[in-house]
């Protein structure tokens, strides 16, 4: 490499521009248009681990009986949320045991400061 060019590429190091400035001058494109966007959102991932985490969090004040049939009927951890019957099935329990137990847990989480919260921040 001659020293010309490698004398403009040390000049190139220090030279800064704005992703919103124009690609070039006759161009309605900017520099961040022509950027890939980031395959992985990681603020995505930390918002939705904090969530997580104060869902598990919230979660956790509630008896075992509660927990289980919260996380049936809603489909919790990604899995399909059942009815009453399908829920009561599968614990071997009757549907008005599942019913009592997700109105109580329900109560509960409606006076948590974390459930409160984060539902205003939605």
């Amino acid at each position: 490499m001659n020293r010309a060019v490698r004398e403009g590429l040390r000049g190139l190091a220090g030279v800064t521009a704005s992703l919103d400035q124009p690609a070039s001058s006759d161009s309605a494109t900017t520099l961040g248009d022509l950027v890939a966007p980031s395959q992985h959102d990681w603020v995505g991932d930390i918002e939705q681990g904090m969530m997580d985490q104060q869902l598990m969090d919230a979660l956790n004040q509630l008896t075992d009986l509660q927990r289980e049939v919260v996380t049936l009927r809603f489909g919790l951890g990604g899995a399909t949320p059942l009815s009453l019957q399908a829920t009561a099935t599968k614990m071997d329990i009757g549907v008005r045991r599942v019913r009592r137990a997700e109105e109580e847990a329900l109560e509960i989480l409606r006076h948590d400061a974390t459930v409160l919260a984060a539902h205003v921040n939605v």
